[in-house]
């Protein structure tokens, strides 16, 4: 996640993406360029490549100023860690956030892990909204924060947890499940620390 934020920031200098070694942007037809708003835009997308990391964006249409923001739908964003795919993403340099709609993920740690909405905050904090679904582990909820640094992922509000024949359900709009990820097991609380609640629960209401 780290190295998808160092990319979403060269991207807002991609005006200059010649000058970076190993950075490579390939528009998938014209691109245009408005000199009384500083917007770019290729209307057909395209695909932009750290050749250094592996990183690559491609989507099927992408806009941007530079240093301000990043406009991109029908996105896909692949690297090490996992998949990442939006229907529309925003990216802002100030505040270093990134939003989407139509979000599916898969990692490690999760498999097929889809939401309405996603908030993507500069301290590797992935807030999902709406009809949150994953495969692997089992997981329906309406709320879910995941705490990319620490391996942990705080679920808000109602939801069902399934690990084989066990299954955990919260009914209730103050229910609380946290999942913490260890060497490809996932353990499972509905009794959650206050410091945990304190530092993420929070960042729920932000987007």
């Amino acid at each position: 996640m780290k190295r998808w934020l160092i990319l979403l920031f060269l991207l807002s200098l991609v005006a200059l993406a010649s000058r970076f070694a190993g950075f490579e942007v390939r528009p998938r037809g014209n691109s245009e360029f408005d000199a009384a708003t500083g917007v770019y835009t290729l209307p057909s997308g395209g695909t932009i490549t750290d050749n250094k990391s592996g990183l690559m964006l491609e989507a099927r249409y992408i806009q941007y100023k530079d240093g301000e923001f990043i406009r991109a739908q029908g996105a896909t964003l692949k690297a090490r860690e996992g998949d990442f795919s939006a229907s529309s993403l925003e990216y802002l340099q100030k505040p270093d956030t990134l939003r989407m709609s139509g979000v599916r993920f898969s990692s490690k740690e999760f498999k097929a892990l889809s939401a309405q909405q996603g908030l993507l905050l500069k301290d590797d904090v992935l807030v999902l909204k709406g009809e949150v679904r994953s495969s692997e582990p089992a997981l329906e909820a309406s709320t879910l924060v995941v705490d990319i640094t620490r391996n942990q992922a705080l679920v808000l509000g109602a939801f069902t947890f399934r690990d084989g024949a066990t299954t955990l359900r919260g009914n209730r709009s103050d229910s609380v499940l946290l999942l913490t990820f260890n060497n490809g097991k996932v353990q499972t609380s509905t009794r959650v620390s206050p410091e945990i609640l304190n530092r993420l629960r929070p960042l729920a209401n932000q987007l």
